[in-house]
């Protein structure tokens, strides 16, 4: 019984891989660990109105969410 049961564990966890999950605190900045591309993103003109626009984010480069306060 114990042995069927283990068997029947051992391939739900090889069919439903292995995930983990890391909780970032709102606010917190992440390093990008690999070149993110055509990420969109919003940009300020010469007046400061918001124009959309596309770039790559580069390896290394950090992220940070933008608070309520810096227009978002």
């Amino acid at each position: 019984m114990i042995r069927k049961l283990m068997i029947i564990i051992l391939i739900t966890m090889l069919l439903t891989g292995c995930t983990r999950t890391i909780y970032v605190p709102h606010g917190t900045p992440v390093r990008l660990r690999e070149t993110v591309k055509n990420v969109k993103i919003w940009v300020k003109d010469a007046d400061g109105k918001p124009v959309a626009g596309k770039m790559d984010l580069p390896e290394g480069w950090y992220a940070l969410s933008v608070s309520a306060a810096d227009g978002n």
